[in-house]
């Protein structure tokens, strides 16, 4: 009798078993092909991103050039118009001494003139002086004219590539979104395959009344932060807070309006540390910190087409987007693609 039993519980102990690989494998094989499919899509999307970033830091830079040509513009433009008003008053006194009491002076010319020739060179001089005036006035008003076209030549040009900013701002969005999804998924896959695992055993387990009852094991995880700082990077850190609701301005780097790679070259600026202007200059340059773990108060966190200075607490503050204003954000607000330390 105590082997039947023994044999039966062997038995039903294999029928669980196999019952319960059967189940894994299918599970298993079918969650496989979603990984596959997972990565191939993730590969692919990749590539667009990689594509869409060397888009933007093109942009990028275009803007900052035109910024600072529209800057140049507006000098020139005010040199040019201040000059044609000077030419313009120094004409206006020429003509008052060379017209005024005309009957006067035409008659002292012909008095004090020894010759009919001199008096048409006399004529003639006027006539040159009053012909150079208005030559001079013509070409600075062609040139105020030229500069001013110039400017809103530069303002479509800007307008242009701020909707371009914006259109591939929308398209990286969607591309995180894509890689975030397909991403997860393969990440997840040896806990999905863990968890069908535990499913597919359910009924075998149960069945084991007199397996033992397995001990987890609670894993404690200790993270070191370093504790060290710096002067420099904390001074980055606070003044950083000082532009908070600062607007955002495509291609800017002063007060008066900021993109994200102008607003961290500026800080940076205010204390003889010369950074790259664009984003893409920044991510590959510095010192790498190994994660924001270890990160410090004034530590550029770089994203995929941004970049934020790192205050503390997981915390940034950048310049947002077009429409947004410089603001304090999670760090984790995209996936860190690496982190920098200038001092």
């Amino acid at each position: 009798m105590k082997k039947k039993l023994v044999r039966t519980l062997i038995a039903v102990l294999l029928v669980t078993a196999m019952t319960g690989i059967t189940v894994f494998a299918d599970d298993v094989n079918s969650l496989t092909n979603q990984k596959n499919q997972a990565q191939t899509e993730l590969d692919d999307l990749q590539n667009q991103l990689s594509v869409l970033l060397s888009q933007m830091n093109d942009v990028e830079g275009k803007m900052a050039d035109v910024s600072e040509s529209m800057d140049q513009a507006a000098i020139d433009l005010q040199t040019a118009q201040d000059t044609q008003k000077q030419q313009y008053q120094d004409m206006k006194l020429r003509i008052k001494y060379m017209y005024e009491d005309q009957d006067a002076s035409i008659m002292e010319t012909l008095i004090t003139s020894d010759s009919m020739s001199e008096v048409l060179n006399k004529a003639e001089y006027m006539q040159k002086v009053y012909d150079y005036d208005r030559q001079k006035l013509d070409e600075m008003a062609v040139t105020s004219k030229t500069i001013s076209d110039k400017k809103e030549q530069l303002t479509q040009e800007q307008s242009d590539l701020t909707a371009l900013q914006t259109d591939l701002s929308a398209k990286q969005s969607l591309l995180y979104t894509s890689i975030d999804k397909n991403s997860k998924i393969i990440a997840d896959f040896p806990a999905v395959v863990a968890k069908a695992v535990e499913a597919a055993s359910q009924k075998r387990i149960a069945d084991e009344a007199a397996a033992q009852k397995a001990a987890g094991e609670a894993i404690a995880t200790s993270v070191m932060f370093t504790s060290g700082d710096s002067s420099v990077g904390q001074s980055v850190a606070s003044l950083a807070y000082k532009y908070i609701g600062v607007r955002y301005a495509s291609g800017g780097s002063d007060p008066s309006g900021f993109d994200c790679s102008g607003f961290t070259s500026f800080l940076y600026r205010q204390y003889g540390i010369s950074l790259s202007r664009t984003t893409g200059g920044q991510t590959g340059a510095g010192n790498r910190v190994a994660s924001l773990s270890e990160a410090l108060p004034g530590d550029i966190i770089c994203y995929a087409g941004h970049v934020g200075v790192y205050i503390g607490n997981g915390q940034i503050i950048h310049a947002s987007v077009p429409g947004d204003v410089v603001k304090i954000a999670s760090a984790s607000i995209m996936p860190i693609i690496t982190i920098r330390r200038f001092w």
